[in-house]
Parts: structure tokens; C-alpha cells; sequence
């Protein structure tokens, strides 16, 4: 995965650097502030002068990379079509060896995620942070399906089925079943060996999107 920290803006970005960097090395579990301060290049007694443990610093990584997210959302960055786009998110949840890794997430931070995410069961900061990262995610996600939709329809000259059939099928059921579908993936990755489920998982998520996206009301 690209470092996002590579050229850090200042000390915080340093800092939250260092703790990506210890975070994918080390995991959840076996992080410390110190290993933080290690992965450091000022003085490690910075890192405790910005934050009171490791879990205030990794909410705040966590924050800062979902801002980096929606910031390259709202940008355009995503160089894709609506279904690549929709493909991307599935493979980068279920098998992120499969995306190039300047672009997607590698093997320790998948884990890491799902370690972190873990915690939220317990931790109101980091359940608060998992509740945002859903709602952007799920943003981003039925706005894809919205397009696909319309991409779609337009291909198969469907474009005004989509209000005429029965029971239409909203945009954000699609979406919220991807999320899903993508979080399970994700846990299954980061807790087995075993990687000849993902195929036949990212092959099933197309064939649903085939399935569902002609019958997808843009407009609900």
C-alpha cells in the first residue's frame, strides 16, 4: 500500500505516520507508543505530548485517512467506471493481493483494520469512528450503484425501465448489501489462510450486480 505519510505536513501527520508504519509492522495487539516512537524521526516524547495512548492516536489515524478518502472522492480521483469502481471496492476488501499496491490496501493493514474495528465492540471512539466510516463508505457506494445503474440501462436501452417495473430496487439496498457482504470478506481475509473463497466470492458479487442493476430505480 502507498504510505500516505510519505511527505508529512507536520508534526501530527509525522506522528500519525509513525503509527501507520507500526501499525502495519506490528498490529493491534502487540503496538505500543513506544514502537510508535520508534517508527519516529523527532523526539518519541512528541508522540505522548499530542496524545494519552495508543487508542487516541490510532481514532485519529483512523480519522485522518477517511478524511484522505472522501477528499479523493470529492476530487474525482477515482480514474474509473462506475462498475470498476464497484469491482475495486469488492477486490479490495475480499482479496486486496489482487489490487496494485499503490492503489489499494495490502495484507497487515487489512488485518489491522479488522483488529481496530474489533475494538469498537467495547470503545465508544472507535464504534463512533466505524459508525462514520460506514455512512461514508455507503455513500460512496450507492452513488456508484446510482451510475452503474444508468450505465447499465443506457447499454441495454433499459434507461426508462427502471421506474416502470415491479418493485424497483433502491439504490441503497445495493450498496448497504455490498458493505456487508465486503466487511465479512474482510474478516475472513485477515482470519484465515485459506484464499481460494475469493473467486468464486468476487465472481457471486458480479453476477448479483448483473442480476440486480437493470432492476436499480436511479432515482429512489
Amino acid at each position: 500500500m502507498k504510505d500516505p505519510f510519505a511527505e508529512p505536513a507536520d508534526t501530527r501527520q509525522a506522528i500519525l505516520g509513525a503509527a501507520f508504519r507500526a501499525l502495519c509492522e506490528h498490529g493491534y495487539a502487540d503496538l505500543t507508543i513506544k514502537r510508535i516512537g520508534e517508527e519516529f524521526d523527532k523526539s518519541p516524547s512528541l508522540v505522548y505530548h499530542h496524545y494519552d495512548g495508543k487508542d487516541e492516536l490510532l481514532v485519529d489515524l483512523l480519522g485522518f485517512l477517511l478524511d484522505d478518502f472522501e477528499a479523493s472522492v470529492s476530487e474525482g480521483a477515482f480514474d474509473m467506471t462506475p462498475r470498476e469502481r464497484l469491482d475495486a471496492y469488492v477486490a479490495a476488501t475480499t482479496d486486496p493481493d489482487s489490487i496494485p499496491g499503490e492503489y489499494g490496501p495490502d495484507g497487515p493493514f487489512m488485518t489491522a483494520i479488522v483488529e481496530l474495528r474489533a475494538q469498537a465492540a467495547t470503545d465508544d471512539a472507535y464504534r463512533d469512528h466505524f459508525d462514520r466510516s460506514d455512512r461514508v463508505f455507503g455513500s460512496f457506494l450507492e452513488r456508484a450503484v446510482r451510475e452503474a445503474a444508468v450505465e447499465v440501462q443506457g447499454e441495454t436501452g433499459d434507461g426508462e425501465r427502471a421506474g416502470a417495473i415491479d418493485d424497483p430496487v433502491p439504490p441503497s439496498e445495493v450498496a448497504s448489501t455490498l458493505q456487508t457482504l465486503a466487511t465479512g470478506g474482510m474478516l475472513r481475509w485477515a482470519t484465515t489462510s485459506d484464499r481460494e473463497w475469493t473467486d468464486d466470492t468476487r465472481n457471486g458479487i458480479r453476477r448479483y450486480l448483473e442480476t440486480v442493476l437493470p432492476r436499480v430505480d436511479p432515482d429512489a
